[in-house]
């Protein structure tokens, strides 16, 4: 059930300090199609999907957005993909120039038609460029460069201090096979996260699979772990380093690399929906024999369908959030118990003023971010399924009102000016433009210290900035920013 903040006979009257109440103006947004210099519906439309990742690419101070489109929904729908650079806080299309090349001959780079589920930007060779890697989903009996994930590698600058873009390099990723038959094939991933897994300095890549419905079942690839071998060249050692209950996915539709357990090496969480298995679990890196996978434990079941990783009380252990088929949910990390597993707090649903609609059914993309720079994270659920069609939900923004460091009792509300019409979520915005969400990006567009907003929903992509907003001036480019794997 949905803990109700307030009743209704007080909502407005007695809540007091400390306690939920309507028109509680937290954050406000407002939309700014200027900023977003490409026609509306050339991303995120009614038959397509969109994905996004961010970071500073160029090194310029401000950060560019990728986005990685496909036919919406589970099918072999192929479209490019777009590099959409952030100049001076304005998104502008930068494909052609900077993410058109190949190593394979005929091959177009973003420009080639590609059925991509997820991507993350990661800096794979430690020289202080963003790479671009790429998930991609049934692509049955095309070549391998098509098929398999893309590596996209940061060409830097060159002499003159003019950056150089992106290249498709397709060595770097390793032939696959299916599991069990050794039969050279496409994978059907649904996800991808990256982190130092064996402990040489440099980013490995976990993939998520899926094999419920679509495509050859045959071809059943399950999740895979590729090893970084400090050059940003990969090799699956998927079997010598995890367990076949590890690897096993129905919908792989989430992944992340974390360090749950505290013990200074990093593990993996997933989501594993629609079939059996269904749970979100970990599996845990072995901190005497760093690389190899010897712990794994399935801590989360109900109807979960996506879950994402952040600090939600503060107290430097990472939390997950759980897009579930009914009731979205929460779990906090609450310590390590004595088999080197993180403890995790009730599974928690979100809050909702009385008399307010509560969660709609099904999701899709999660997130954790502060939204309004009190110092605690709040939560974004988008409403699009990636795998069955229909846009009329809506996405759902949780306001964290935050409480002592390491708290388990956590309000994540979402506001709303009051029962009836009126802004939702945040200010400014109300039900319809938070409708039909494939996926959102989070991230400063204009280097005012706020994070703005750009919303890939069927009906199109638009872009809201964060009203705490104070100068549209140039930055200086210092370097990299942000951690080494920039997505959520």
């Amino acid at each position: 059930m949905r803990k109700i903040v307030c009743t209704a006979a007080v909502a407005f009257a007695t809540c007091g300090a400390g306690l939920a109440q309507f028109d509680n103006r937290w954050i406000e947004f407002g939309e700014e199609p200027a900023r977003l210099a490409i026609p509306v519906l050339s991303l995120s439309n009614s038959s397509d999907e969109v994905d996004f990742a961010w970071g500073d690419l160029d090194r310029d101070g401000w950060v560019d957005l990728v986005a990685v489109v496909k036919q919406d929904f589970t099918s072999p729908g192929k479209r490019p993909n777009t590099l959409l650079m952030n100049e001076f806080g304005v998104l502008q299309d930068r494909t052609s120039q900077y993410a058109s090349s190949s190593t394979v001959g005929g091959d177009m780079g973003f420009l080639t038609p590609t059925n991509d589920r997820d991507v993350i930007l990661v800096d794979l060779d430690l020289d202080g460029w963003l790479d671009v890697v790429t998930a991609p989903t049934l692509s049955d009996g095309d070549p391998k460069h098509i098929g398999h994930p893309r590596i996209y590698m940061n060409r830097g600058v060159n002499f003159q201090g003019d950056w150089l873009g992106l290249i498709h390099d397709d060595a770097r990723a390793p032939q696959m096979f299916v599991e069990g038959s050794g039969v050279p094939a496409n994978p059907r991933f649904c996800s991808v996260s990256a982190g130092d897994m064996t402990g040489n300095g440099y980013p490995d890549l976990y993939f998520g699979d899926y094999d419920s419905g679509g495509g050859n079942q045959a071809l059943d690839m399950n999740d895979r772990l590729w090893v970084n071998d400090g050059t940003a060249h990969f090799t699956d050692d998927s079997f010598t380093r995890m367990s076949f209950q590890m690897r096993e996915s129905a919908f792989g539709m989430a992944v992340a690399v974390e360090d749950f357990n505290m013990d200074g090496v990093a593990d993996v969480v997933k989501d594993t929906a629609l079939n059996a298995p269904q749970y979100v679990a970990v599996s845990y890196n072995n901190p005497g024999n760093e690389g190899f996978f010897n712990l794994f434990d399935a801590f989360h079941t109900n109807q979960p369908y996506h879950t994402n990783v952040g600090d939600l009380n503060n107290d430097g252990r990472p939390d997950v959030v759980v897009t579930d088929d009914a009731d979205d949910r929460y779990r906090v990390n609450t310590g390590t118990d004595a088999f080197g597993r993180a403890t995790w707090g009730p599974s928690s649903t979100y809050d909702f003023l009385p008399g307010a609609p509560d969660d709609d059914g099904f999701g899709g993309n999660n997130l954790v971010v502060d939204l309004d720079n009190d110092g605690w994270n709040d939560v974004l659920i988008t409403d699009c399924d990636v795998d069955i069609s229909g846009c009329n939900r809506r996405t759902h923004v949780y306001h964290n009102h935050g409480g002592p460091v390491g708290t388990t009792n956590l309000t994540l509300l979402e506001e709303r000016q009051s029962t009836g019409a009126g802004w939702i979520g945040v200010v400014g915005m109300d039900a319809s433009d938070l409708q039909g969400t494939h996926d959102v990006a989070v991230f400063d567009i204009n280097l005012d210290g706020f994070v703005d907003m750009v919303f890939g929903r069927c009906t199109g992509t638009f872009l809201w900035m964060n009203r705490g907003q104070v100068s549209d001036s140039p930055g200086t480019a210092v370097g990299p920013r942000g951690p080494v794997v920039v997505r959520r």
